[in-house]
């Protein structure tokens, strides 16, 4: 199996690499990082030499990269890359449209294009915020949860 992992550096999506290399022997993974405030290379630097990993410093939104790389042929992308805390948008939201709106259509128009058989794109409640009124369990469909302006 070929993987493309985004954000691959930040905790969440190095410890997915990690997984992923001791939970499956025939997986190969492609990293690309921003490398930004949230992004640790030293994560991973034990896996640099293992010729099932390769990584590639560079931006999501970044369309002349993100096609090169989809063109090399994944069985999957699985998309970690993402500005987070919230509260930092209010006083610049730019990097916040730049990688979570921006970046994630480069990836999808790539992948698209690509015909990628399988996107992961995976969130957390620290780039919308918490929502206390409105409480879901993780297999509840998006479309279950009323709308704040409703009176359902």
């Amino acid at each position: 199996m070929k993987l493309l992992v985004t954000g691959g550096a930040g905790f969440i999506g190095s410890n997915f690499i990690r997984h992923a290399f001791h939970t499956r022997r025939d997986i190969h993974i492609v990293n690309l990082d921003k490398l930004t405030y949230a992004g640790n290379p030293e994560s991973l630097s034990d896996l640099a030499s293992d010729a099932r990993y390769h990584f590639v410093l560079g931006d999501i939104a970044d369309p002349a990269l993100v096609a090169d790389l989809f063109n090399r042929g994944f069985d999957a992308a699985v998309n970690f890359a993402a500005e987070t805390h919230v509260d930092r948008s209010i006083d610049d939201p730019s990097p916040f449209l730049h990688t979570n709106v921006a970046g994630t259509q480069c990836l999808l128009a790539a992948a698209r294009a690509a015909k990628l058989p399988r996107f992961i794109h995976q969130t957390r409640h620290r780039l919308a915020g918490s929502d206390r009124v409105h409480q879901y369990h993780e297999r509840e469909a998006y479309g279950r949860i009323p709308r704040r302006d409703s009176n359902v």
